[in-house]
């Protein structure tokens, strides 16, 4: 029996990082678009044009790409940990559930200053994830893949008898959420997380995608796909192709079923695969522009900020909870994203600085320290 160590930076392979560092890039720019959205909840109806384009291409891009890609790689770093502990002959079951469970204490203190943390998901996922530890990976495949095509005809179901949404929970939030002190700002985010969150369209569709897009991620692992991607040109190319063929075919479709008032949504709801599979195409272009050599430096500054996602995207949230949840500035939406692309941009510089004298940023270091039970060399 060895002793239990995390993956060595040697080991990491770089385009998980690299996705990481884009999926935190979208977080941040639709996060930030949500809270202005909060602040401006009784003004919706007054949005300029430039803010609706501003807003809609967002969305269209980064809307529920950058949660949906992270369950992914979340599902793959939790094959790639478990395959490691069990390799130590450890038992993976006992120190991955302690993982977990220090994932979500670092959660709750993040909820403080963000209602919408997704980090609870991830951690509460996780204990489910170990339930399919034993299956093959073609199963394991087989069973994302279908809750994630499933899902649109319970969503479906659902909406059909106005079970999605609980507007009375969203006024209590906002009840909260528009007095303007700390103590109810925090009550608010604590109020969203914990209760606003628990309406079916989120604790049931929500946590089923996520679900699948985790298990995608292990058999992603399990198989060696991704790395035969980054090998195979023709296959990456083909794969790239077909994903576009699908994101531009949903987009139009629910074009068309929202102008026409088709009635394709009451019985499956395209919304999530639309999402999906444009996440996958901007996934698929990343990993052909690393594979081709291209924007190298692009891709080496999203790779050190992917490697400190956890620390970075608690920051994000500090740092809008004081500037927009607490002080809300009479700005439009253009100085919010405006901010959160400097925001994004300075992390970058600060993780490759930071990364050059140390070995893992602050919340991943502190993460490992507890998941272990040991203390690891900070610095290098």
């Amino acid at each position: 029996m060895t002793e239990k160590t995390p993956i060595a930076d040697n080991q990491r392979m770089p385009i998980i990082d690299i996705l990481r560092g884009w999926a935190l890039f979208s977080v941040i720019i639709i996060n930030y678009i949500t809270i202005y959205n909060w602040n401006n909840h009784r003004l919706k109806n007054e949005t300029d044009n430039f803010s609706k384009i501003l807003e809609n291409t967002s969305e269209i891009i980064l809307g529920s790409k950058g949660w949906s890609l992270l369950a992914i790689l979340f599902g793959y770093g939790f094959s790639v940990l478990l395959k490691n502990i069990s390799g130590s002959g450890h038992p993976n079951y006992i120190f991955f559930v302690k993982r977990m469970i220090w994932l979500l204490l670092i959660a709750i203190i993040n909820t403080i200053f963000f209602g919408g943390d997704i980090l609870h998901d991830y951690a509460l996922l996780g204990f489910i994830l170990l339930l399919f530890y034993n299956f093959s990976c073609q199963s394991v495949f087989i069973i994302g893949l279908s809750i994630l095509l499933l899902t649109p005809f319970l969503q479906s179901y659902l909406g059909n008898h106005h079970l999605l949404f609980l507007p009375k929970e969203r006024d209590n939030f906002y009840q909260l959420y528009n007095n303007n002190n700390l103590t109810d700002h925090i009550k608010a985010n604590f109020f969203m997380r914990y209760q606003w969150m628990l309406r079916l369209s989120y604790s049931i569709i929500f946590h089923l995608i996520q679900l699948g897009c985790l298990l995608i991620g292990v058999a992603l692992h399990r198989s060696n796909y991704l790395l035969l991607l980054q090998t195979n040109l023709k296959l990456l190319n083909r794969f790239l192709i077909i994903s576009l063929f699908l994101s531009v075919s949903l987009y139009l479709l629910q074009f068309y079923i929202e102008k026409f008032e088709w009635k394709l949504n009451d019985y499956y709801n395209i919304y999530y695969p639309e999402k999906l599979c444009i996440m996958v195409f901007t996934s698929s272009g990343i990993i052909w522009f690393y594979v081709s050599g291209k924007v190298k430096k692009l891709l080496s500054n999203l790779q050190a900020i992917g490697k400190m996602t956890l620390t970075n995207y608690l920051i994000q949230n500090i740092i809008s909870f004081v500037l927009f949840i607490y002080l809300k500035p009479n700005w439009t939406l253009q100085w919010y994203l405006v901010t959160a692309c400097v925001i994004f941009i300075s992390q970058v510089f600060i993780s490759k600085w930071w990364l050059k004298k140390y070995n893992y940023g602050v919340l991943e270091w502190l993460w490992r320290c507890l998941s272990y039970g040991r203390i690891f060399q900070l610095k290098k």
